[in-house]
């Protein structure tokens, strides 16, 4: 998982990139991106990204055990 985040001072926003690669025997990447005025908020959604991430991840591989 590789996070991006920097200041934007144009367009006064706090902007970040995350990307996701999954190898289950095929290459999926995944891309979230966002931005925000207030450095905290623009974490909080990086935060929530990497936990729903996570989430999806861990459900996968119970599914995939069953």
């Amino acid at each position: 998982m590789k996070i991006n985040l920097w200041y934007s001072g144009s367009m006064s926003q706090w902007r970040w990139t995350l990307v996701e690669e999954f190898k289950n025997g095929t290459v999926h990447t995944e891309q979230h991106s966002g931005q925000q005025p207030d450095l905290r908020d623009a974490m909080n959604d990086v935060a929530t990204t990497v936990e729903y991430l996570l989430e999806v991840k861990d459900r996968y591989k119970k599914h995939k055990q069953d």
